[in-house]
């Protein structure tokens, strides 16, 4: 974490800022709501009707996209139970009475029936990422309510059409907001962080489950290694430990001392202790908990993200491309990077990023596929582009207007010959190309035709 400096955002999310790209993860006007609104909002996920949704969240960072992506998918998937807490009680029972306590039987025993699995949509997210500290980290972040939140609690929304609720609302976040968490000093001189009212949509939530999924999916990936020395140090020790969740970081210390896949054998104590953890406490789980993960799959590549996609061999019903600005991350925005999509994506799939780019739309319609924009109800605007092999997937398609002002100098794309080129080659490239062709400047366009976005 060296390289990085959290903050927090408006809408008690917490955003990250690197030294080394001099940019921001993260809109200071919410990482968690940026995540709703430009991913997972217009993925249209509940449409998509297949047993199994695949999902690629190119550039995971610290995950946002991802959790909210689950979050959407486990409300939306609600699932059925039958006696499951008499099903739990009895195979204990049989457990303790036999002293097994074998891996394999511990897990074969407490395996139980959900009514009409088969009935609930599952979920695959592959998620790419250079940083392994960053996903490592990923899970520990956390929300804090904001002053909204803790007056909704107090106030019911029945009252809303009183003048009154509204005024009251507002004297409440606005003192509230003095006690909220502060940002450093010099990180808000930086960002220019200016929050006037902290808030968040009561739907761009977190889930409660999410975290524990991203803790358990990583301990499966590398064991009693995780959470490694590092990791740990800047959770307990490290400077920003306070934009840690505490109950997470326990529960990942547990999973790394007594987890299933440690040890052959248990004895009584850690078993029992085990099964209150996995089972009754109402710290963080329910009893659907261990339900719904069984419908959500997730895997993690560490490296760079033109290396993990050749591996890749699944078609994706929905792609996230969250990658840093293309001036600052032009290896994942070039042609030949959206080509490698281009082929991963399913016939009716959706390519979605926060990018407007009129560069970064020429590269998406140079590999064919048809282009539009994300648009916002909330805020009546435009605010990311969507791509699809489907043109009638295309809402909102790009004008007469902005398809020639893709064909300008402005649209000239970033080239990554056998995606092995560098920063500063890819760049350079496009500055000599940039330099000699004999488009239309995207200014005199402009000029000539008016600034008409259609």
């Amino acid at each position: 974490m060296r390289d990085y400096e959290p903050y927090y955002t408006e809408d008690g999310s917490i955003g990250l800022y690197s030294y080394a790209d001099k940019d921001v993860f993260h809109s200071k006007y919410g990482a968690l709501t940026e995540a709703w609104e430009k991913f997972v909002i217009p993925s249209e996920l509940e449409s998509i009707n297949k047993k199994e949704i695949k999902v690629l969240d190119i550039c995971y960072g610290i995950g946002y996209n991802t959790k909210a992506l689950m979050s959407f998918f486990i409300e939306k998937n609600k699932i059925r139970k039958k006696n499951l807490i008499e099903k739990f009680f009895i195979k204990l029972l049989h457990i303790v009475s036999k002293h097994t306590y074998k891996i394999f039987k511990i897990k074969k025993l407490l395996s139980y029936s959900i009514d009409s699995l088969d009935d609930n949509k599952k979920l695959l997210i592959d998620c790419l990422e250079i940083n392994e500290e960053l996903v490592n980290l990923s899970p520990f972040f956390k929300t804090i309510k904001t002053p909204q939140e803790y007056y909704s609690y107090f106030v019911p929304e029945i009252f809303n059409s009183f003048d009154s609720y509204y005024k009251l609302r507002d004297l409440f976040v606005n003192i509230a907001s003095r006690y909220s968490p502060k940002n450093r000093q010099e990180i808000k001189d930086l960002l220019n962080l200016k929050f006037q009212k902290m808030h968040i949509d009561k739907e761009y939530k977190i889930h409660p489950f999410v975290n524990y999924y991203l803790i358990n999916a990583l301990y499966e990936l590398y064991g009693e290694n995780f959470p490694d020395e590092n990791i740990k140090e800047n959770l307990i020790k490290g400077k920003n430990r306070r934009f840690f969740d505490k109950s997470l970081i326990k529960y990942a210390l547990f999973n790394q001392k007594y987890g299933y896949n440690k040890s052959s054998k248990y004895d009584l104590s850690t078993f029992l202790h085990n099964i209150y953890y996995d089972y009754l406490s109402r710290r963080y789980k329910k009893i659907d908990f261990r339900a719904t993960q069984e419908l959500i799959k997730l895997n993690f590549y560490i490296n760079d993200a033109r290396k993990s996609i050749l591996a890749l061999d699944k078609e994706y019903d929905c792609i996230f491309l969250d990658a840093f600005t293309y001036n600052k991350a032009p290896q994942l925005w070039s042609v030949e990077f959206i080509a490698e999509l281009y082929k991963r994506i399913s016939p009716t799939g959706l390519l979605l990023t926060y990018s407007n780019s009129v560069q970064i739309r020429n590269t998406l319609l140079e590999n064919k596929f048809y282009v539009g924009k994300i648009y916002n109800k909330k805020l009546n605007k435009f605010i990311g582009t969507v791509a699809s092999k489907d043109k009638s997937k295309i809402k909102y398609p790009l004008s007469t207007y902005e398809i020639g002002l893709c064909n300008t100098k402005a649209g000239i794309p970033y080239h990554d010959p056998n995606l092995s080129f560098d920063k500063k080659d890819i760049l350079e490239l496009r500055e000599y190309e940039f330099k000699h062709s004999d488009l239309m400047s995207s200014s005199r366009y402009i000029k000539i035709r008016g600034n008409n976005n259609g």
